[in-house]
């Protein structure tokens, strides 16, 4: 496993091959492409071992409308326990407000082996930067559920490439040996979110207040009112996205 979340950095060194069509799409739509047209004949090399060259991966999105690529946009990864890719439809005004594309693994569930969810979301960048300008400082993701176990292993290794992450029903200790980066971890922004009627509950606070422990000062659990795991309503959505952009610019935090 260690092996294999190694051999994926190797996918940001590489140049996504870019769209050939005029303009970017815009609305909630999904997108299949294989590793080999997404990444050419030497990035799908790097992915072999998890993915077949010519495998088509599919993944849903949603543009606002507004989108301008002279205003790059911040996005959120989402990995969700089930085979669906997209948040709540009324979360759409949000993404439109904050400037932020949503990208989601379809088919990257639960009954998924780790390694190919954990790629799923890695390779969501270049996906997107075939056709889009994306602000990295607003480079996120948002774990629902199972999904949350595989984007606390993301976030908390790969800090460099997710800026903040909203954990949601679920949420994965680091156990006895903290991260190796913990020094990007304490700069980044998390928001754990369990509702009042969720029996795990307890244990997001748990590990939401083990972050914070260890120093990770920018962290905030929320419970989501007379809830059990259903996705949390549009205010609940756009507070947490608020909250992860409170992320000082790299600019002010190297003052």
């Amino acid at each position: 496993m260690k092996n294999s979340v190694k051999m994926l950095l190797v996918v940001f060194i590489l140049t996504p091959v870019a769209w050939s069509k005029e303009g970017p799409r815009t609305g909630y739509f999904r997108t299949s492409i294989t590793p080999l047209e997404l990444l050419g004949e030497e990035g799908a090399k790097v992915v072999s071992s998890i993915f077949a060259a010519d495998e088509k991966l599919t993944w849903q999105l949603f543009v606002p409308d507004n989108y301008d690529p002279n205003k790059p946009a911040g996005a959120m990864v989402f990995i969700g326990w089930g085979e669906w890719g997209g948040g709540k439809k009324t979360w759409n005004v949000v993404l439109e407000e904050q400037n932020m594309i949503w990208i989601g693994l379809i088919a990257g569930g639960d009954r998924k082996p780790i390694n190919e969810r954990m790629l799923r979301a890695i390779l969501a960048r270049a996906v997107l930067e075939r056709e889009y300008k994306i602000d990295l400082d607003r480079y996120y993701l948002f774990g629902y559920s199972g999904g949350a176990h595989i984007a606390a292993m993301l976030a908390t290794s790969k800090p460099e490439l997710f800026k903040g992450a909203i954990f949601y029903a679920a949420a994965l200790p680091w156990g006895k040996n903290a991260p190796a980066k913990m020094d990007l971890l304490r700069q980044n922004r998390f928001m754990f979110m369990a509702g009042t009627l969720d029996e795990d509950r307890r244990k997001v606070m748990r590990v939401a207040d083990s972050y914070k422990e260890a120093g990770i000062d920018n962290t905030k659990f929320v419970s989501v009112a007379n809830t059990d795991r259903k996705m949390p309503g549009v205010s609940y959505f756009d507070d947490a996205v608020k909250f992860l952009d409170a992320r000082p610019a790299v600019a002010e935090a190297s003052e």
